[in-house]
């Protein structure tokens, strides 16, 4: 479902609006034309602001919960707050020296620096971290091992220029030796090493084929699987925090709205929401309802898209809508900025 972006608010209605999500975002309680007038330099009486208040209710940017109660945003509103907004503003410097300094200890391997950030987002933010990874495909084989388990069960290795590590598992139907896992070790370094693993997955018959043992069965294993082995599954292109860090929400406080949003925060799940929710390389951010699945109907998720060189996708945040955009959108640039630096 896609909100109304640009409908038309007079000065007074769009400052009421943007002091009443920032209220609310502070409070998590039903904003009062009193606590408006208290909290923000308004010239004009609380029944003005209560009167516009319930204009803005009409069209649709805030809502209430109890006919004598105060106004909470909805969608929309929280849409018009984050359009507004100044993204300017930087995170201070302690804590901009802290992260660069935490990441910094492991820049040079992609796959830890990516899941150290969508762990330290979540303690710093108090939310769910995650980090989706797209063109993971062109990452580059640096090496790879074939080790014996047991008679006829090989596990291959494959280590890429990110420093991710897949291992696979093959049952063969007969029995391999140790010299001739050795020999085919050798081939397969010398056809496929410094290969991305798009180019592998098109290339590996022609770089195999001439090969003396071509024909044996580990290789055409390795031949005619080539897309799932030589490929990065979707739990292995998205990093994610513990869910839990959201229980400390009051939103989410009440258990059966947690699990409710659970099976939301499954790797698999999110992979497949990145990719077809954020596809421009842009910072983007979806609220509520703009998720188009009724299970994140209660939650926003903020954004910010990187790439690295070796990789690129995006950074993000996941907790209620209730939100501190601005701080969270901030946050996120610098971590994108340390992950663009690394190397």
């Amino acid at each position: 479902m896609k909100l109304q972006k640009n409908s038309k608010l007079n000065e007074r209605e769009a400052s009421i609006l943007l002091a009443l999500v920032e209220c609310y975002i502070n409070n998590c309680s039903p904003i009062s034309s009193q606590l408006i007038k208290n909290s923000f330099d308004f010239n004009i009486s609380s029944a003005t602001i209560r009167n516009t208040m319930a204009l803005l209710e009409e069209k649709g940017f805030l809502t209430h919960l109890h006919t004598s109660g105060g106004r909470i945003p909805t969608d929309l509103g929280y849409r018009y707050y984050v359009n507004n907004l100044n993204f300017s503003n930087e995170i201070d410097s302690e804590l901009s020296n802290f992260i660069e300094y935490e990441l910094k200890i492991i820049n040079n391997n992609v796959d830890e620096l990516l899941g150290a950030t969508a762990i330290m987002l979540s303690k710093i933010s108090k939310m769910f971290g995650v980090v989706s990874i797209s063109g993971y495909q062109s990452s580059i084989l640096t090496d790879i091992e074939l080790i014996s388990i047991h008679g006829n069960r090989v596990m291959v290795v494959l280590v890429m220029d990110t420093g991710l590590v897949k291992s696979i598992v093959l049952n063969l139907k007969i029995n391999i030796s140790s010299h001739l896992i050795s020999k085919i070790t050798l081939v397969l370094k010398e056809s496929l090493v410094g290969c991305s693993l798009q180019e592998i997955q098109s290339t590996i018959i022609g770089r195999l084929s001439d090969a003396e043992m071509y024909d044996h069965e580990l290789v055409q294993i390795l031949v005619n699987d080539r897309f799932n082995y030589f490929s990065i599954d979707s739990n292995n292109s998205i990093y994610t925090s513990k869910s839990n860090v959201l229980l400390k929400h009051p939103e989410f406080q009440n258990i059966t709205l947690y699990q409710k949003i659970l099976p939301a925060l499954d790797k698999k799940y999110l992979s497949q929401h990145f990719i077809e929710n954020f596809s421009s390389e842009v910072d983007q951010t979806l609220i509520g309802s703009e998720n188009g699945d009724k299970i994140l109907y209660d939650c926003a998720i903020v954004t910010s898209h990187f790439d690295q060189g070796k990789v690129k996708g995006r950074i993000g945040i996941i907790g209620p809508k209730r939100i501190p955009y601005l701080y969270i959108q901030n946050l996120l640039n610098k971590f994108t900025e340390v992950i663009n630096n690394a190397y």
